[in-house]
C-alpha cells in the first residue's frame, strides 16, 4: 500500500529524520544489548525516502543492503540519494512476494511499514523465508489503536481490517517460527521487537 500526500510529507520531513536518528535508532540498537552480529546482507522492507538505510548501514554495520518498496517515486528518490553507494541495491517489490531466494539475508528491517500491508501475516512469512537461520528481524511498528481511530483515519490511508496490537504481532511471529528475543511497547500504540529465526526448525 502506498502513502498518501500528507504521510509522504511526514516521512520526508527533517523533523521525522531527527526523531529516527536521535530517538528511534538508539532504542532499536539496544534491542541487541550491545551485541550486534556481523551483518553481510540486510534487507529493508518499505525503504521510503531512504532514511532507514543510514541506520542499517551505520548503526547495524551492514556490508550490503537491499531496499524494497512498492512506490516508484520513493524508489527513484532513494536511488538518486545513494547513487554513489555500490553497497546498496534498490528493488521494487511487494512484501508478501519478495523476489529473493530462501535464506538470503542476515537482517531484515521493518521501520513502521507492516501496518500498511493488508496481509501482514504473509509478509512475516516471507521475512522468515528470506532470513538465514540465526538471522534477525528488527521491527518498529504502529498498532491498531494508533491507526484505527477517527483522527488517523481522517489524515492518513491505512488498512482498517486485520490490524494488530503488540500481542497479535508477537503471536504472528511465533506462528511463523520466530523466537522473540526482546520487545518493548508504548502501550496500545507502538512497539519495537527483535525476532530471531532459529538455527534449527522444530519437527512437526
Amino acid at each position: 500500500m502506498k502513502l498518501n500526500k500528507l504521510e509522504r510529507m511526514v516521512v520526508k520531513h527533517p523533523l521525522r529524520h531527527w526523531v529516527q536518528r536521535s530517538v528511534e535508532q538508539p532504542l532499536l540498537l539496544r534491542l541487541f544489548e550491545h551485541n550486534i552480529p556481523v551483518i553481510q546482507n540486510a534487507l529493508e522492507i518499505g525503504c521510503g525516502f531512504g532514511q532507514g538505510i543510514q541506520l542499517i548501514r551505520n548503526g547495524f554495520g551492514a556490508a550490503r543492503i537491499t531496499a524494497v518498496d512498492l512506490d516508484e517515486e520513493m524508489l527513484s528518490y532513494t536511488a538518486q540519494r545513494y547513487a554513489d553507494s555500490p553497497w546498496l541495491q534498490v528493488v521494487q517489490a511487494d512484501a508478501t512476494r519478495l523476489p529473493f531466494s530462501d535464506a538470503t539475508f542476515d537482517l531484515v528491517c521493518d521501520f513502521a511499514v507492516f501496518h500498511h500491508i493488508p496481509d501482514w501475516q504473509a509478509a512475516i512469512a516471507e521475512v522468515f523465508r528470506v532470513l538465514k537461520p540465526g538471522g534477525s528481524f528488527v521491527i518498529e511498528e504502529l498498532y491498531r489503536a494508533a491507526i484505527c481511530n477517527p483522527i488517523s483515519k481522517r489524515l492518513f490511508e491505512h488498512p482498517q481490517q486485520n490490524r494488530f496490537n503488540h500481542k497479535e504481532l508477537r503471536d504472528g511471529l511465533l506462528a511463523c517460527g520466530f523466537t522473540v528475543k526482546k520487545a518493548q511497547q508504548l502501550p496500545g500504540l507502538a512497539g519495537i521487537t527483535l525476532a530471531i529465526k532459529p538455527h534449527e526448525q522444530p519437527l512437526d
